[in-house]
């Protein structure tokens, strides 16, 4: 970082944010190639003991101060950094007046750990930090420091829920540094989100900031051009006109639960678009669903899971123009049946209901595989939400045609400051220093972690395995433990729920069907005896409190009852057990009949392995881990992959831009 930061804001007929042009690819080499060596030499010369030594030093001083005079200090400190930028030297004694506010008014004061998480996120660097940490109050180090200096601040997390709740939280903080705060979540009108977005620091997700700027590119970039619009705008608003435009610019983002935004979301492409009229009608979605349903695979047609691909066969192909003689004449022309045909097929064979959406109030509703909560106002591309609209017996939505389109890679790229922080990132550092130019640094935690892992257990089928898990529930209820059961999707945990009601066991279940009672339900997880079935929705952002009795007989116990797709969304799921120094234990009881391992082993080898484990024994522990890790490690590999083809075409789609004369 400079020693002197240009502090941005809007201006009129100026959008901030990071210009991309022809020279791109070579930037980002040379970043990558210099981000190793200035981020050793930033630790070096200003490591963890120095930094929370220098703030620890400057609020000794303000103590035993009144509430007026640090009311003075605070404007002080706004007018220092307005004049002279972010230098070093300011950055920490706003560290040193924020901290010392917070603990009057919040009654918390940042930890050292929090103290340097701040330090890193400010410094354009991703904090890991342990899942329990407090990494939402660490947060406010960098985003009020920023906000003090007249920096526009985005706090990016990954859910609405999260971010009006830490908004809610951090509030009487903000108030008392003079700094005005907002959350932008889904339903809001457009002249809500221009006040919030009017605001110092902004609390919102990944999916509603990206929209929102797409909204003000479409705007920018409408028929008239850039430079006209520059033009235009001044002559609105010199006549009194309202501002067109929801954002200040793309300045500073501190992004929560970084992996899951940058990383996991990396793939899904943000599109606005405008409904267009449907020619194709229920009937014909109808027809299309029953002539996929009298094709045979590997006969008609072909599946390849791993691709998520289906295709048809020559013989498939010759059946199928037997079979529509009769149709209506849209389905004399092959491209279209075959189209329609092979739509029908993805939808019959790779969207599950209650794993990969919900129908809700006559609507198909997208489920979210990395957090298990439902995104509603998102829908598949190219007619295929329309196939599976039809295949629930739902009314049949209009079609959508794109008006702007980027992807996270290029949204959070633009931004002019980016930092962050997650609790399981390391796996991905890499990955995080070649896209983003960021540097991954792994904060040690404030108490000594005592979680507790047992081996990982692996049955021969979920018949097994559900004896096995309902006799170790019934045996932690004795100890009066408070248990978590983690579950991949809706339908397995409702399954989960069923046999637990079979057993007469008292549960809570947390899934996307219940995301509007989830702080009721976390808020009750850590009572003793209590048992809650949940998806990924309980593993990010959220802090299940334990009672004495739970926490005197060992904290609260997870349970994994499925494969995460990744290592890290694993370790999320345990990192709900022994957080800040808390007692805790967590462990795995998977079956050989878990969708990751069907998807990966051919039917013959998993019957092979089924041999391993005859009657209740589970597979040795080490060849059980070495079952588990290839399917995860395949996965992330894939995604991988994607991830990197995905950057490498937004990188040809600059050079066209910049080629064509146009800039984003």
């Amino acid at each position: 970082m400079s020693e002197v930061f240009v502090r941005p804001g809007l201006s009129l007929g100026n959008y901030p944010q990071k210009k991309e042009d022809r020279s791109i690819e070579l930037e980002q080499k040379l970043k990558g190639y210099f981000a190793q060596l200035a981020s050793s030499l930033s630790r070096r010369l200003y490591s963890k003991n120095y930094v929370v030594k220098q703030v620890s030093r400057h609020q000794q001083t303000l103590k035993d101060i009144s509430e007026e005079d640090l009311t003075a200090m605070i404007d002080h400190i706004r007018s220092e950094l307005h004049r002279c930028g972010l230098t070093r030297q300011l950055i920490l004694k706003s560290f040193a007046i924020i901290r010392e506010a917070s603990a009057r008014v919040l009654a918390k004061c940042h930890y050292d750990v929090q103290v340097y998480g701040g330090w890193l996120m400010i410094n354009d660097m991703l904090a890991e930090m342990e899942t329990g940490e407090g990494k939402t109050l660490t947060t406010t180090l960098a985003s009020c420091t920023a906000a003090l200096a007249g920096i526009p601040v985005h706090v990016i997390t990954a859910n609405d829920y999260l971010a009006a709740r830490d908004c809610e939280i951090m509030q009487p903080l903000y108030d008392r540094l003079g700094l005005s705060s907002a959350s932008i979540v889904d339903g809001m009108e457009t002249d809500q989100r221009q006040q919030g977005y009017a605001a110092d620091i902004v609390h919102t997700t990944n999916k509603q900031i990206a929209f929102d700027y797409l909204r003000d590119r479409i705007e920018i970039n409408d028929d008239t051009g850039h430079l006209k619009f520059q033009y235009r705008q001044i002559q609105q608003l010199r006549s009194g006109a309202k501002n067109p435009l929801l954002l200040r610019g793309l300045c500073f983002a501190i992004v929560d639960e970084a992996d899951s935004v940058l990383i996991d979301e990396a793939i899904t492409p943000l599109i606005i678009t405008k409904t267009i009229p449907n020619d194709e009608s229920a009937d014909t979605y109808g027809d299309a669903l029953y002539l996929a349903s009298i094709l045979f695979v590997n006969q008609d047609f072909t599946i390849d899971k791993k691709l998520r691909r289906i295709e048809l066969t020559h013989e498939g192909e010759e059946k199928l123009e037997d079979l529509v003689s009769n149709l209506p004449s849209q389905w004399q022309n092959s491209q279209i049946r075959q189209r329609l045909v092979t739509q029908a097929l993805t939808a019959t064979h790779f969207y599950t209901r209650d794993k990969d959406y919900l129908v809700k109030d006559d609507k198909v509703q997208i489920i979210d595989q990395s957090t298990g909560r439902v995104m509603a106002d998102r829908s598949w591309e190219q007619g295929l939400h329309q196939m599976i609209e039809a295949k629930e017996g739902c009314a049949i939505s209009e079609l959508r045609e794109p008006q702007a389109r980027i992807s996270y890679q290029r949204f959070f790229s633009r931004y002019l400051m980016l930092g962050g922080t997650s609790g399981t990132i390391s796996e991905v550092g890499k990955e995080l220093r070649q896209v983003y130019q960021l540097n991954v640094i792994k904060v040690a935690p404030n108490r000594r972690n005592k979680r507790v892992m047992m081996p990982e257990r692996l049955y021969r089928n979920k018949e097994v395995r559900d004896r096995v898990f309902v006799g170790r529930i019934k045996e932690l209820a004795k100890q009066h433990r408070a248990v978590l059961i983690g579950t991949c999707s809706v339908e397995e945990s409702e399954s989960i729920s069923e046999i637990l009601k079979q057993q007469q066991i008292n549960h809570q279940v947390l899934n996307a069907r219940q995301d509007e009672q989830e702080s009721e339900i976390i808020a009750q997880a850590g009572q003793a005896g209590a048992i809650t079935v949940a998806t990924n929705m309980a593993g990010r952002g959220t802090d299940i409190a334990l009672d004495d009795t739970v926490a005197e007989n060992g904290g609260l116990h997870v349970i994994a009852l499925s494969r995460n797709p990744s290592k890290r969304i694993d370790r999320q799921l345990y990192g709900r057990s022994a957080r800040q120094g808390d007692p805790g234990s967590a462990e795995a009881i998977l079956s050989l009949e878990d969708n990751a391992l069907e998807e990966f082993y051919s039917s013959a080898m998993i019957r092979v392995m089924a041999r391993l484990c005859l009657g209740d024994r589970a597979i040795p522990g080490l060849l059980a881990g070495v079952i588990l890790w290839l399917p995860q490690q395949n996965n992330e590999r894939r995604q991988r992959i994607i991830r990197k083809q995905l950057t490498k075409q937004d990188q040809r789609l600059r050079r066209t831009l910049a080629f064509s004369g146009k800039f984003e």
